[in-house]
């Protein structure tokens, strides 16, 4: 039927399953209006949703109101008609909407165009619609747009709903885990895991409590010490048990034994663990398991054990009648005895199962018993005395049959038990009645939870022994206690609420209130109970909340550091779209590339790298959809002032999992390293010139000069490859004339920092000897070197021109010394002659003059002849070309 849809559960259902509707706007949404309003050009655009009363605006862009009755609606006709587009053209002249408002009156709706807002189950939620005062038409593109804008509405809702769930989900889970840890420390067991490898051993609280130790003494605890604690009567079977349970393949194992305390005494322990680790080897590298300590159940299941033994012998030795039924009136159980008489009454005993009537028994005994269990049912527990003859062998007994309701753990009735006694054994009866009240307590003495019985007036009429473990009072300073004396006092008016509330019929289940322990301190305490108005008694359980309060502390610790490492984080988590558009950015984005998470909404990843980067980071980018996860290379990034920024980005696919259907980018900016980076291969380059290209060789050798290093340039040089060098003693290839001088010169860099040693000969590749003047400096003691820098010098040119120096200034001054005596023996003779010629005072003759005269001449000639010959013997001895 036409409009039926509107009304349609199914989709009613899913449009209130995205909880959108009647909530506040949101900027994502008017942007989506806002965006629709631009493509189709009109000054009106919603987003509609349909119930079955009226149609709500989740973004109006245009207009100030926010819905309007279905009466109104131009957008259930999508609905009604089943249609993906609805356009209107001009409303004034549509019958369907000429009467409408919005067309009569402002703001004179002409024109409406909308697209279905489909759910991916098919229901119609509403559309996106246009509206505008002329009358108008839309082109392709324009309504191409706006089924588009719709889906993409859709997604948002599905977005919304999925994070609903993830929440609801998260709350789930964390309720579930505090539970389990309540669980846990409830239960007292102990939980261990052992590396193997190593031969460590970890251990929760319970577990360190168990085994007398503390966390400073596990550090140190191996295998052997476990074993040296353990009874040495159980030390073989528990060293079996270890041993099979570490052969491959194993399955768990467990074993119980006495473990040694503190105080000397020895406590059972129950053991259960499993290998969960092989080495490929096959041999056992990590064990996990728990631990309890059963010294109480070891004592009560002994003692339980003997008590049970004596109540069968106890039970089935009697001639007291003892039986259950069901509801049905058949036999649950029964003892001997029971069996006995009915056998002789109908000649064969009943089974389990079997009714308790037999037409083997007269009628009017058949309605006597079933008057009998009936009572019971109608008004529980009561007993009766009664007269039990055997027809066949006419003997007759008395006896008291008690009658009592059995119950489940819910509290439902599920039959009757039944206890027929001689009156002769009522002592005997009475003292099985106080051991099953003492077995009773023992099991609540085993309790580590408080169980206790309160009267209306608030005092304790039981405890068990827990009380002395959490309080610090024995049950007897408890009993007749009022329990409002021992809340503390902040919590005292919200424990009187509690206790009101259950003695009005309600069930109180982990109610918190705090308890002054016996030494002062508070103790948080977790209640459950319930009021029993027949005995006017609150029946309680009550467990030490400390351990929880501690994890709940822990949880949001935990919660705060993982929400500080996103962030403050240096790296940028994004989660994209298949396509590359942003659906989440972490915080880190506005300390990184100083743009804030939202600025990211709404737009492309790929928009945002470099050109020359784009086809490598897209190639990459569309690898996740066939991997779970892809590394893209360093790709350079726009941040806000358009700068272009390094980045790495590990990218997950995360499609699949529900709480996040995306592709999980964790994004980190390299800018600085790989600049440092770039400097750094810049620097080796240079280095590498220098070592490879230099025209000194540097070498490393050890204190015994052994080299252990040698650089490329000892080919040039030398002929010798740096490979030749390495392993070979440096005095190897130095003469033996400077062995020496080099070796004392060399011992001096052990003990001083650096020492020069003068050129001396050194063997090169070919076989003849070479000079070399070398610096060696002491890095013994420096971690990247570990020995003694040799930097040497070909120098071999230099000292042949220093030598021949040394040769021609050995010549010149043995010309000197020959040609001073030649030189000074006329100029003797001249300096004598001239002096003669100063003292004559004319007493010569002329002819004495003029003979002296011919002396002087010829001592000049003889000295000028000594001159020449002294610098052409010079410039023989001298060879210009050797010095230079």
């Amino acid at each position: 039927m036409k409009g039926g849809n509107i009304i349609d559960t199914n989709r009613l259902e899913t449009l209130m399953s995205f909880d959108v509707m009647d909530t506040d706007p949101e900027a994502i949404y008017d942007e989506i209006t806002s965006l629709a309003a631009s493509i189709c050009d009109t000054p009106t655009s919603l987003i509609s949703l349909i119930d079955d009363k009226k149609q709500f605006f989740k973004s109006h862009h245009g207009i100030d109101y926010n819905e309007t009755p279905l009466s109104e609606s131009f957008c259930k006709y999508i609905i009604e008609d089943d249609l993906d587009l609805f356009i209107v053209e001009n409303a004034q002249n549509d019958n369907r909407f000429a009467h409408f408002s919005v067309v009569k009156n402002d703001p004179g709706i002409k024109f409406y165009a909308g697209a279905s807002l489909t759910s991916p189950n098919g229901n119609r939620l509403g559309s996106l619609c246009v509206l505008d005062n002329k009358v108008r038409e839309l082109d392709d593109t324009q309504i191409k747009g706006l089924k588009t804008l719709a889906k993409q509405v859709v997604h948002l809702f599905e977005l919304r709903k999925a994070k609903k769930l993830e929440l609801e989900q998260k709350i789930d889970l964390e309720r579930k885990g505090k539970l389990l840890d309540n669980i846990v420390s409830a239960t007292g067991i102990g939980i261990w895991e052992r590396d193997l490898a190593n031969d460590s051993l970890i251990l929760n609280e319970q577990g360190l409590e168990i085994f007398s130790l503390d966390k400073d003494s596990l550090k140190d605890f191996k295998t052997d010490h476990w074993f040296s604690r353990i009874h040495k009567d159980d030390l073989p079977l528990v060293k079996k048990k270890m041993h099979d349970c570490l052969t491959y393949p194993s399955v768990s194992c467990n074993v119980q034994y006495r473990f040694l305390q503190k105080d000397g005494s020895y406590k059972w322990i129950y053991e259960e663990g499993k290998v969960l680790k092989w080495s490929p080897k096959k041999e056992p590298l990590l064990m996990y398991g728990t631990i309890q300590d059963v010294t109480e159940k070891k004592s009560f299941s002994t003692e339980l054990q003997r008590i049970k033994n004596n109540q069968d012998a106890m039970i089935n030795s009697t001639r007291d009648l003892m039986w259950s039924i069901d509801l049905d009136f058949n036999l649950i159980t029964a003892n001997t005895a029971f069996h006995d008489l009915v056998e002789k009454i109908q000649g064969t005993p009943f089974k389990e199962g079997d009714p308790v009537f037999s037409d083997e028994v007269p009628l009017q005994v058949t309605k006597k018993w079933k008057s009998y269990y009936q009572r019971a049912l109608d008004n529980g527990r009561f007993s009766v005395k009664q007269k039990i003859q055997n027809p066949k062998k006419f003997w007759t007994t008395y006896g008291l049959t008690s009658f009592d309701l059995m119950y489940n753990k819910e509290g439902e009735t599920i039959g009757i038990t039944c206890f027929l006694k001689d009156i002769t054994s009522e002592v005997l009866s009475q003292q099985v009645l106080i051991n099953a009240k003492e077995e009773m307590q023992k099991i609540m003495d085993t309790s580590l939870d408080i169980i206790c019985t309160i009267d209306e007036d608030g005092y304790f009429l039981t405890v068990n022994q827990a009380s002395k473990e959490i309080w610090g009072y024995s049950p007897k300073e408890i009993i007749g206690t009022n329990y409002m004396d021992l809340v503390y006092e902040e919590d005292k008016i919200v424990t009187e609420k509690s206790a009101s509330s259950v003695s009005s019929g309600e069930k109180i289940v982990n109610f918190e209130n705090r308890y002054i322990h016996k030494d002062g301190h508070v103790v948080p305490m977790l209640w459950s109970s319930n009021w029993d108005e027949k005995e006017g008694v609150f029946y309680c359980i009550a467990r030490d909340n400390t351990e929880k309060k501690k994890s709940d502390l822990k949880l949001e610790n935990s919660e705060r550091r993982f929400k500080t490492l996103v962030q403050e984080s240096s790296d940028i988590i994004s989660i994209l779209d298949i396509e590359g558009n942003f659906k989440y950015v972490s915080p880190s984005s506005t300390k990184v590339i100083h743009m804030s998470p939202e600025e990211f909404m709404g737009k492309n990843a790929f928009d945002f790298i470099h050109p020359d980067d784009l086809d490598r980071v897209k190639a990459k980018f569309d690898l996740i959809a066939s991997h779970v996860s892809v590394i893209i290379e360093s790709f350079r990034f726009r941040n806000k002032f358009g700068e272009w920024r390094w980045f790495i980005a590990n990218v997950s696919n995360q499609l699949e999992e529900p709480s996040i259907q995306g592709v999980v980018i964790t994004s980190r900016d390299i800018h600085e390293t790989r600049n440092a980076k770039e400097q750094l291969i810049q620097s080796e380059r240079r280095y590498k010139t220098l070592v490879q290209e230099g025209s000194d060789m540097i070498c490393i050798v050890d204190e015994k000069a052994n080299f252990s290093y040698a650089s490329p340039t000892t080919s040039k040089i030398l002929n010798i490859t740096p490979e030749e060098f390495v392993g070979t003693n440096a005095f190897v290839h130095v003469h033996k004339d400077d062995y020496d001088m080099v070796y004392e010169e060399f011992i001096k860099v052990l003990k001083i920092p650096q020492v020069n040693i003068k050129p001396f000969r050194f063997r090169h590749g070919s076989g003849h000897w070479i000079w070399l003047e070398t610096i060696i400096t002491n890095k013994l003691e420096e971690p990247t070197i570990n020995g003694i820098v040799v930097n040497a010098k070909d120098v071999t040119i230099k000292v042949q021109h220093l030598k021949a120096i040394e040769e021609q200034n050995a010549q010149l001054r043995k010309i000197a010394w020959t040609q001073s005596h030649i030189v000074r023996a006329p100029v003797a003779r001249l300096m004598g002659l001239v002096d003669l010629l100063r003292d004559d005072n004319e007493k010569l003759k002329a002819e004495e003059r003029e003979q002296i005269l011919n002396f002087i001449v010829n001592s000049a000639d003889e000295i000028d002849h000594v001159i020449k010959d002294i610098v052409e013997n010079t410039i023989n001895a001298i060879d210009i070309d050797d010095i230079i």
